[in-house]
């Protein structure tokens, strides 16, 4: 029997078409996307802390999933899961902000029915993984040979080295050398200041920095890619492309794409397969359909 869970895609996996229901099968559940769901608020939160960006944008998100019976959300973006976590946190600090977060979100139809930490809250895609049943349905399911590919896997902010461990362990399963890194991408800041439209120079130069440091650590490791954890680690790395004088670069892939290639989604994964894997001069990133 498959277990029932909601999907919150955050504003960077929503850009993709990849198919999330079709991975979510693989691996035993029927996910359902949120409905109507809105950025989570760190990026805006990070410049304007205010109440509404830290606590009732994140909940708003949460108290939607728990209309429908259920207290958890699951999402491949880590700093999407720990806002909303954190917003779990402050309501739970005082009461003060308990009642203002209900009264903010009742007219969204969001109110919580459930708010105590550990109770309810966000999940990252990574921690599903992670679990030995859904280990080996993974496995099971696998239909892309990674056998010999040598991956660079960047976990970011992601805090739980035992999920990490797991996951690291199912490459290695499959064949692939692992090497990690870890230091962060500078996360929700450098959200709203791509190349093109950030006015935010010192952004720039930070996004650009971070990626030539993580493009040497791949070819220090004679990695074929780049594997992210999160989506949004992938799109502050794949912004760094653009700003960057580099003329040679690692393949850059997502966690959710990464799972469709191995799950033989169409489209998935055209970067690291065949011809394309360990050299991303002048590829093209093709979505899942």
């Amino acid at each position: 029997m498959k277990k029932y869970i909601t999907y919150f895609p955050g504003c960077i996996d929503s850009q993709n078409k990849i198919r999330t229901e079709y991975i979510f099968e693989k691996l035993g559940f029927e996910a359902d996307l949120v409905s109507e769901w809105n950025c989570c608020a760190a990026p805006p939160s990070h410049y304007k802390p205010d109440f509404f960006n830290k606590v009732v944008m994140p909940l708003r998100n949460l108290g939607i999933s728990q209309q429908k019976g259920e207290n958890f959300l699951y999402s491949g973006c880590q700093v999407c899961v720990r806002h909303i976590n954190e917003a779990v946190k402050i309501i739970n600090s005082d009461s003060m902000f308990k009642n203002q977060a209900e009264y903010s979100l009742k007219p969204f139809n969001a109110s919580l029915k459930e708010s105590e930490s550990g109770s309810t809250g966000a999940v990252h895609l990574l921690d599903i993984i992670a679990a030995p049943e859904i280990k080996s349905a993974l496995l099971n399911n696998v239909s892309k040979n990674i056998e010999g590919d040598s991956i660079l896997l960047y976990t970011g902010c992601y805090p739980d080295n035992e999920s990490i461990n797991s996951f690291k362990n199912i490459l290695n399963i499959l064949g692939a050398e692992v090497s990690l890194f870890g230091e962060c991408c500078g996360g929700e800041k450098l959200r709203n200041t791509t190349p093109v439209h950030s006015k935010r120079i010192e952004n720039a130069n930070t996004s650009d920095r971070f990626f030539k440091l993580i493009n040497g650590k791949a070819d220090e490791t004679d990695s074929d890619y780049i594997l992210t954890i999160c989506s949004m680690c992938e799109k502050n790395i794949s912004d760094g492309i653009e700003l960057s004088d580099l003329d040679v670069f690692a393949p850059i892939i997502g966690l959710s794409e990464f799972l469709g290639f191995l799950f033989g989604i169409k489209g998935c994964g055209n970067l690291i397969d065949g011809g394309h894997k360990g050299n991303g001069i002048g590829a093209t990133k093709e979505y899942c359909i």
